[in-house]
């Protein structure tokens, strides 16, 4: 579910296919009716199980810190499909993205809602002409829509297991998937990965012809993006910017851009004593551990959740309960949403409840940090003007 993409569609009458089918037929045929605008510009292609987004707001705020004008596309959306698609940090506007939709009403080919968000996030590309654009895989990466670039470099931060039933269940195969954005004689940028992950990079790698670099120690400076994690990710951003600047790359203008880069729902304080974190998978929930712990080792921690019922529930509360026993199970409105009931019933938490997301959820303030996690679709859905809870929040 892409929120806001169906207001576009019965607008210029595009029917999309509901059946998502491994390959890349449909989407390139797609753009070759649009006149191929994923072959106009100087693309980055990122791919990964986490840190793409954190990874392209750092490399994007470097880069505009040199002058350029930067394009991006990330997955999914905050509050709706306006913020997937961005430049110079701004969501792409009604009106713009009206006038992409409206190129894709033309086209014979029939599309995935992924697959047209993806189309219609190259052809505004085409049409604005930004310096570079940034381009996040939506799942996997050889297979995925986004994969019919020839990009300047390719980055892949880390692979661990996701999305198993279209990717498999072995690290290695996921790796596959991942290591497919990466292109004949183009430079690859990877993160600190297992060696059986690696392993798969360094073979793709030698194959396409392309330089692999593997930064040996994580970035020494100041971030505003918290975890240790995102000092891998900065130093990546770091490693890629270098790559597309060459001997323009200035290294003060990076630190100080790296500084103040930010993005919605990575350790994000929107209150005092509420965060807001996206991890929804086992190594993401690993980094938002490390961080509690570093950054409140004092406090008493509730856990505020829900999840998407396609991922390791189970697993991830297990790993949250190390840190608290004080948990709001969270209903929110997706298709795909895990019932608050099931992660009640699995849960080993002494304090549980159940709230519906359109009531408040109390912060007991001194002494107390309330975390909100599992799902990016959940923040997203508290980010709505509409929901109580948040409404509670801007009047204390």
């Amino acid at each position: 579910m892409i929120n806001g993409l169906a207001e576009y569609k019965k607008r210029w009458d595009i029917e999309t296919d509901n059946a998502i089918k491994p390959g890349l037929d449909a989407i390139r045929s797609a753009l070759g009716e649009l006149g191929s605008p994923e072959a106009e510009g100087r693309f980055v292609h990122i791919a990964g199980t986490n840190g793409k987004g954190s990874t392209a707001a750092m490399l994007s705020a470097v880069l505009q810190a040199h002058g350029k004008s930067v394009g991006t596309f990330y997955s999914p959306g905050i509050i709706d499909l306006h913020d997937q698609i961005q430049i110079n940090g701004e969501p792409i506007s009604p009106q713009a993205l009206d006038e992409a939709m409206k190129e894709l009403s033309g086209i014979e080919t029939a599309l995935t809602d992924f697959e047209l968000l993806t189309a219609a996030a190259y052809v505004h590309f085409r049409n604005a002409s930004p310096d570079y654009v940034i381009i996040e895989a939506g799942m996997g990466g050889r297979f995925d829509s986004t994969n019919v670039i020839d990009p300047e470099v390719a980055i892949i931060p880390s692979v661990s297991k996701e999305h198993t039933n279209f990717l498999g269940e072995d690290i290695k195969d996921i790796a596959c998937h991942k290591a497919g954005i990466i292109k004949k004689w183009r430079p690859v940028v990877a993160g600190p990965l297992e060696e059986q992950v690696m392993e798969v990079i360094r073979e793709e790698s030698q194959k396409q012809h392309a330089e692999l670099i593997v930064p040996g120690t994580p970035y020494q400076g100041m971030l505003s993006l918290k975890g240790a994690h995102q000092q891998w990710n900065a130093q990546i951003a770091l490693e890629a910017a270098k790559e597309l600047l060459g001997t323009s790359f200035d290294g003060q203008l990076a630190q100080v851009a790296l500084s103040k880069a930010s993005i919605p729902y990575r350790f994000e304080a929107y209150a005092e004593g509420l965060i807001f974190d996206g991890a929804h998978n086992e190594a993401s929930i690993d980094a938002l551990v490390e961080t509690i712990r570093a950054e409140f080792p004092e406090k008493s921690i509730r856990i505020a959740m829900g999840m998407l019922k396609d991922k390791p529930y189970e697993k991830v509360l297990r790993k949250l309960e190390a840190i608290s026993d004080d948990f709001v199970f969270l209903d929110f409105n997706n298709p795909r949403a895990l019932p608050a009931e099931k992660l009640f019933a699995v849960s080993n938490s002494k304090i549980k409840t159940i709230k519906n997301i359109y009531d408040i959820l109390p912060v007991n303030g001194y002494g107390e940090v309330t975390i909100v996690t599992g799902s990016l679709y959940l923040l997203s859905t508290l980010k709505n003007p509409d929901v109580l809870f948040l409404k509670h929040y801007r009047n204390n």
